[in-house]
């Protein structure tokens, strides 16, 4: 059996306030973002089932921070993957305000 690899691409859509992640040409995944000031709010991930634990969720999360602090702008993680993503990669922290509890 020939195994291929996908071709994987992560863009930021500024139209629709969110990242892209394409695999094969197709939307696998999504992450919502808001600006806030100096600051963007990553509100809200999805990646597809079937994209699912091969790597890719993490592929779109680290564009989007590394977008992110190319603006020179910090990141609110209110999203539960994005927050878990920071927290498992703390070269990021100094980038990070953590929202409040309400």
């Amino acid at each position: 059996m020939e195994h291929t690899r996908a071709d994987v691409q992560v863009r930021r859509n500024d139209e629709l306030d969110r990242y892209e992640l394409r695999v094969d040409g197709e939307l696998a995944g999504i992450a919502d973002f808001v600006q806030e000031g100096g600051a963007v709010a990553l509100t809200h991930t999805v990646v597809e089932p079937r994209f699912r634990h091969q790597g890719w969720s993490s592929q779109l999360a680290q564009y989007a921070v590394e977008d992110i602090a190319g603006q020179g702008r910090r990141i609110k993680p209110y999203c539960s993957y994005m927050a878990r993503y920071l927290e498992k990669h703390p070269a990021y922290s100094h980038l990070v305000s953590w929202p409040q509890e309400p």
